[in-house]
């Protein structure tokens, strides 16, 4: 391997090893017991990742950042500032807390800065689609046969909500229903994105079939969250479409997101015909976001949860600290400032609430300033608008699935969102790029130390007047 290559490998391996262990752990420690002690390890395994992606990558010079980097970087500051009186009171909670509020954040960014060869882009990116098909498989696998006592007994434990009238909630390999939506949403938008950017023929068959069998599993995990998500996500892919976001491809992106819509369609169908309760199930959960007022969960949401939390956000302005709402909150109880206030504190079902309760109204202010911008440019760094296009699809599926729970706390499932929003765009090498014009074409003679480019410049050498 050639030296100049190593620092790319480091970040490939590193990135492939914080893939693997965020998005298949949870799954494989269930079926097999000897990884149970050192997924306890976690934490500490994700620091090590980062440390060795800053080490061992080059980091990109140039570049114009976005308006997003500056916010996130305004964002980090401010739960920095945030984080020193709730660590003096509550230590370990604190910690854990300020895990889960930037864990996304800090890998999106380190990912961006550095420098990817197109090599390590297209290993990390299969390592992305290699997980996500596993568990979208998985998924499709329990929606035909059930869940087994095993995966039931895991749900139970971890205490989520997993019974939705006679059908389970699917898990894939995720601890529960919702870090598996998280995943399958974020799929389909990504997959769905990068195709009607860059034609079927270079997004390639396995990005196809992560579209299809993400859109039936987005549908069938019964998580309203991830339809509402979906949703929101391919109306801002129509309209980055017919704003122009695509150069002289308007017609052409607009034929390839018919033809996606309709497979996707096609695959519900086929899968209706092995498991037609679940699916039948799924249909009435979509249908029912067009008349949420009937709906119980909605209306606790409604009447408790959220004026709530309001009331708790209107008590503390500056929030309660960190960890004191969300998954973390819920990992300590009956410890932490809100452990009186299951619904609306704890839980608060909301992930901008989630935000405001920990860190504040400032801090909820930077966090949707941060979703805004990243939303609208893609990426931190400056890149051609149609790279634009997957990347930004997956960061409005996070911002609109957060109207309805804590995602930004699942920290397994974030790492694997940020990434595919990270790896689905990159800054453009040259200028000529960026006003998608022509690379600039290279220059054989400046082979010239091997002789068989000098013979080829040579002989294609067109004559001059002078010959």
């Amino acid at each position: 391997m050639r030296t100049a290559k190593l620092p790319q490998f480091f970040f490939a391996a590193a990135s492939a090893t914080l893939i693997i262990v965020c998005g298949a752990g949870p799954g494989v420690s269930r079926y097999v017991a000897a990884l149970k002690t050192p997924m306890s390890l976690l934490p500490d395994v994700c620091v090590a990742v980062i440390l060795a992606v800053v080490i061992f990558s080059r980091r990109r010079k140039g570049g114009t950042k976005t308006l997003a980097w500056g916010v996130a970087w305004l964002f980090i500051g401010w739960v920095a500032v945030a984080s020193v009186p709730s660590i003096a009171a509550m230590p370990e909670q604190a910690v854990y807390g300020l895990r889960a509020m930037l864990w996304g954040l800090v890998i999106a960014m380190t990912m961006q800065t550095m420098d990817l060869s197109e090599w390590s882009r297209n290993f990390i990116r299969r390592v992305l689609l290699f997980v996500l098909l596993a568990n979208m498989l998985l998924a499709l696998f329990q929606a035909v046969v059930g869940l087994s006592a095993v995966e039931l007994q895991g749900l139970m434990e971890a205490g989520a909500s997993y019974q939705v009238e006679s059908q389970t909630r699917l898990l894939g390999f995720q601890a529960t229903g919702q870090e598996l939506s998280m995943l399958a949403g974020s799929a389909f938008v990504w997959s769905c994105a990068t195709m009607v950017s860059r034609g079927f023929r270079l997004a390639g068959p396995l990005i196809w079939f992560l579209c299809l069998t993400s859109a039936v599993v987005t549908l069938v995990v019964l998580q309203r969250s991830a339809l509402i998500g979906a949703l929101v996500a391919m109306a801002i892919l129509v309209f980055s479409i017919n704003s122009g976001s695509l150069r002289g491809r308007r017609a052409a992106a607009t034929r390839r997101f018919g033809a996606v819509a309709g497979a996707s369609m096609l695959s519900i169908v086929a899968l209706a015909v092995l498991a037609p309760e679940r699916v039948d199930l799924a249909l009435a959960r979509f249908q029912s976001l067009f008349g949420l007022s009937s709906d119980y969960s909605f209306n606790v949401r409604q009447d408790t949860t959220l004026p709530v939390a309001l009331k708790l956000i209107a008590e503390q302005p500056l929030g309660y600290g960190l960890g004191a709402s969300g998954p973390v909150a819920a990992k300590f109880v009956p410890s932490g400032p809100l452990a009186d206030y299951p619904l609306g504190g704890i839980a608060a079902d909301n992930g901008y609430l989630f935000v405001a309760l920990q860190i504040g109204v400032p801090g909820l202010v930077l966090f949707f300033l941060l979703l805004v911008t990243w939303g609208f440019s893609g990426t931190f760094f400056d890149t051609v608008p149609h790279e634009r296009l997957a990347p930004r699809s997956v960061i409005c599926f996070l911002a609109a699935i957060m109207v309805s729970g804590s995602f930004w706390g699942l920290t397994g499932s974030m790492a694997l969102v940020v990434a595919l929003a990270s790896i689905g765009g990159g800054a453009a090498t040259n200028r000529g790029a960026l006003n998608n014009g022509p690379a600039p074409a290279p220059d054989l003679l400046r082979s010239a130390a091997n002789p068989n480019f000098v013979h080829l410049a040579q002989k294609h050498r067109r004559p001059s007047s002078s010959d």
